[in-house]
């Protein structure tokens, strides 16, 4: 199933570019403190920088491999977030982030500013939940 093709009528993808290369995917891989889900390697393999409207509220960009290695290290992240890997931003200041925590492992919403693991917000427990089934939507919308 390419979850892009399968993506809920809530989110419309306004904008992408060229998917990650096979090089670029690889040296996410050996920079990431985590094992990065499936899922997110076969969406950045059909598209990067993808600009995705959500239900005309507010926009994610999930960001390609290049992009995630350039975000993590730029902010931080594993330094804060033990055993994560920023994925994606709000265009806004905040950014989704796989992450395990006391409510397991998924997709989580922090701010750059306040990146603390008491901060996150569990959204999902995976990114295909979040953009096929709209699991934690609402819970995006009202952060």
């Amino acid at each position: 199933m390419n979850i892009l093709d399968n993506i809920s009528s809530m989110y419309i993808i306004d904008a992408k570019k060229f998917p990650s290369k096979e090089e670029e995917i690889k040296a996410l891989q050996d920079f990431s403190t985590i094992d990065v889900p499936t899922e997110f390697i076969e969406i950045i393999q059909l598209a990067s920088d993808i600009e995705i409207n959500v239900s005309d509220q507010m926009y994610i960009r999930i960001w390609g491999a290049s992009g995630c290695i350039e975000m993590n290290k730029a902010y931080e992240v594993q330094k804060y977030l033990p055993n994560s890997i920023g994925i994606a931003d709000d265009e806004g200041g905040g950014a989704l982030i796989y992450l395990q925590d006391k409510d397991g492992f998924g997709v989580y919403y922090t701010r750059f500013a306040d990146l603390d693991i008491e901060e996150a917000v569990k959204i999902a427990p995976s990114l295909t939940e979040l953009l096929v089934n709209n699991v934690g939507v609402n819970t995006l919308l009202d952060i």
